[in-house]
Parts: C-alpha cells; structure tokens; sequence
C-alpha cells in the first residue's frame, strides 16, 4: 500500500473515530449553554469515571466537558425526570471518557498520527466503537423513557 494510501485510510480512521465519538456535538447543541448546570469538572467530578484525576485531550476536546453538553442537551430536549437525571450524568461521562481512552489507544497505535494504523488495529478500534454505541444506546434504553428515548435515537442520526 502507498504511503498516500496510508495517510487516507489513517484520515478515514480518525474522521470516523472523531465522528462516532463527537456525535452529540452537533445534534445536542454543544456549546448552546442551556439546561441544568452537570456535576462535572471543578463542581465535584464523577469518581467512577475520572478516578479523580483530570484527563484532557490534546486537542482541548475534555471529556467532561463533552459529557456535561451531552447531559444538558438531553435535560432540555428529553426533560429527564430528577431521577433520570444522575444516571444519564454518570453515562455521560462513563463514556466520553471511554472515546478519550480509545482516542489516546489510536494515537498510541499511531504513534501520534505518524504512521497508519495496521489493519488489525483498524478492526480493533471499529470493533471497540461499535461495541461502546450498543452499550451505551442500550444502557440509555434502559434509563429513558420509550418516548425520550425515540427521540434520543432520531437527534443522534441527524
């Protein structure tokens, strides 16, 4: 394979990575600022997920900042109940941390974005991907109501 090649299937990779990964950026509003304020960051963390310490992406893409945007779209647009609330919160972060993990997994793999992935790493990482939307879309079902949860679908494939 060229090394050109290469270079598009890795660009192909992350895109899809970052695209599997970010996917409630866009649909969730982030940045938008509404809905109730999450327990995220320097307002107490989540120690399950964060195991108390601070992880950032490079590229200034912080997990609980995602998870926080997640949440607050999700408070506005599916009115979750106060008993929702906490559990979609802890979801939240379980799994943006786990795309931050991932993330760090591929640039490893990658040696920072300097050489292509191996296509058993590319399996691998799709694999990883795929498990984590089913788990999360199933642990989402199991909090939301049919009705949230409908709409939760539709918004993600916006």
């Amino acid at each position: 394979m060229s090394k050109s090649a290469q270079r598009i299937l890795f660009a192909f990779l992350c895109l899809g990575i970052l695209t599997v990964s970010f996917d409630s950026l866009a649909q969730y509003g982030y940045g938008g600022g509404y809905g109730r304020q999450g327990g995220f960051g320097n307002r107490g963390g989540i120690p399950q997920a964060g195991q108390g310490e601070t992880r950032r992406r490079d590229d200034g893409m912080d997990p609980e900042k995602i998870a926080e945007e997640d949440t607050r779209w999700m408070t506005k647009k599916l009115k979750l109940s106060e008993e929702q609330l906490p559990k979609v919160e802890d979801l939240n972060i379980k799994y943006a941390f786990q795309r931050f993990d991932l993330f760090e997994e591929i640039k490893k793999a990658t040696n920072n974005g300097t050489m292509p992935p191996s296509d058993e790493v590319r399996v691998k990482i799709r694999e990883k991907m795929q498990k984590m939307k089913v788990d999360k879309d199933n642990d989402m079902k199991a909090i939301l109501t049919p009705e949230q949860y409908e709409t939760y679908q539709k918004k993600r494939k916006d």
